[in-house]
């Protein structure tokens, strides 16, 4: 019977201990929808991956913006060398393509994967020692 009286006692105060005397109405707000970026915080994708103009200052981390203003995380193939290559999907903004750090971006039709051209500078960017890897892109971290 004793042992009944210790665990209500137990349980009385930890009921007691969760009441709290700030008002209801003074709850934290609720976290705010990270899908838009701001204006100027994050460049359009359209404006990183322009046809044959050099891919610099891209930071996959960030993103880039597609014409509704939403984050566009593009996944880079980390190259050999220490620059990256990325596969670039329309839906983006962007027109569909590739581009390599550095260098010129590359407009294809269909799909990037499947794209002849693609397909060389993905070999040229990983080198010969993964020479049977996927060309899939890893994902943004």
């Amino acid at each position: 019977m004793r042992a009944r009286h210790v665990l209500g006692a137990i349980a009385l105060s930890a009921l007691a201990g969760c009441s709290s005397s700030a008002p209801a109405d003074k709850a934290a707000p609720p976290a705010p929808e990270a899908t838009l970026a701001s204006p100027g915080a994050v460049r359009a994708c359209s404006d990183v991956f322009v046809p044959d103009q050099p891919v610099t200052g891209f930071d996959e981390q960030k993103g880039c913006t597609d014409k509704a203003g939403t984050v566009q995380f593009i996944g880079a193939v980390e190259c050999a060398d220490g620059t990256k290559l990325w596969p670039v999907d329309a839906a983006t903004g962007a027109p569909a393509g590739f581009g390599r750090e550095g260098t010129a971006y590359r407009v294809v039709t269909g799909e990037v994967a499947a794209d002849k051209t693609y397909k060389a500078a993905y070999e040229e960017c990983v080198g010969d020692d993964d020479a049977g890897a996927s060309p899939a892109p890893s994902a943004a971290k």
